[in-house]
């Protein structure tokens, strides 16, 4: 796919590749987790931190693949279609050349 199809430009400088692909990226939806703070306890020696691994999909990015992968299995079909095309005209060209 040519970046002029998704940028609306040809040729894009280095340093504005970010600033580019940023348009097309979204923030994930904030994860809310449900815990109980006991103040009547007695609070710890030293402050805790746990690393937590969520797993989520990317529904943006799903469609933005799935659009993607469309637009590049119809330029294929339209490959395949030409190649033919020329593969029959290259061999009638042969056998009219004999």
């Amino acid at each position: 796919m040519r970046s002029a199809q998704i940028f609306g430009q040809e040729n894009i400088p280095f340093h504005k590749l970010p600033e580019m692909v940023n348009r097309y990226l979204t923030a994930p939806d904030p994860v809310v987790l449900h815990y109980t703070l006991d103040p009547t306890g007695p609070p710890p020696d030293r402050p805790q931190a746990w690393d937590i691994e969520i797993k989520m999909e990317d529904s943006a990015l799903k469609h933005r693949m799935a659009v993607t992968v469309s637009a590049a299995k119809e330029s294929m079909q339209t490959l395949t279609k030409l190649d033919d095309e020329v593969r029959s005209s290259s061999a009638l060209f042969m056998f009219c050349a004999c």
